[in-house]
């Protein structure tokens, strides 16, 4: 999704969302690992979209991609929305694998998880894998991604990658179900939290 489009079609509108009122933030902290840098971090009233990668990637080269952005104009659950979602993001593969959608409640919250595992988007070389993670706050929805793009393969679930690099690449999809988990989460006053006290805490908004 996003701006690398690493599967087309939802990213549109995703984006004509708006974001929640200032009482209410969701807090990404800083992804492990290599230096991520904004690709985008826009703010037009109260809509936000955040799009990050890692230093020395470009959007024209991209392979990892983190996006954030809110929802106000759906009152979906959060699985309902993610089913939706996943289901709109598979039409433009040729292969695909979907997990999910999994629900939680995190700080009284609704959550749902999400996976999808794009063999081969159509019409192009590569696949992607999407993991996400959706909140409903009080006022929105809030969608964050975190994107691998892949090369192409007819098995979703299994990138054509040397043994190495595979292992590697398992690694960083274990690291991005534990940073969606324990790493992206909703700052409000009405469910006040230990780790929402600090005042530098990173924020999509």
């Amino acid at each position: 999704m996003g701006i690398g489009r690493s599967i087309a079609g939802v990213a549109g509108w995703l984006a004509l969302a708006s974001a929640a009122s200032a009482a209410e933030r969701l807090v990404l902290e800083p992804y492990p690992g290599a230096t991520w840098y904004d690709v985008i971090n826009q703010k037009n009233g109260v809509h936000f979209i955040r799009e990050q990668m890692p230093q020395g990637q470009t959007p024209q080269n991209f392979q990892d991609l983190l996006t954030a952005q809110s929802i106000t104009d759906r009152q979906d659950a959060p699985a309902s929305f993610l089913s939706a979602t996943m289901a709109d993001l598979a039409q433009n593969c040729d292969s695909v694998t979907t997990v999910g959608p999994t629900t939680a409640e995190e700080a009284g919250r609704q959550v749902a998880y999400g996976r999808i595992y794009c063999g081969r988007q159509k019409g192009q070389t590569y696949g992607a894998h999407i993991f996400f993670k959706v909140i409903k706050g009080s006022d929105a929805l809030y969608v964050v991604d975190r994107d691998f793009r892949v090369p192409g393969s007819d098995h979703p679930g299994a990138p054509l990658l040397p043994d190495d690099q595979a292992i590697t690449f398992l690694q960083s999809e274990g690291a991005a179900t534990r940073y969606l988990t324990d790493k992206v989460y909703l700052c409000d006053p009405v469910f006040p939290e230990a780790r929402c006290s600090g005042e530098a805490l990173p924020t999509a908004k």
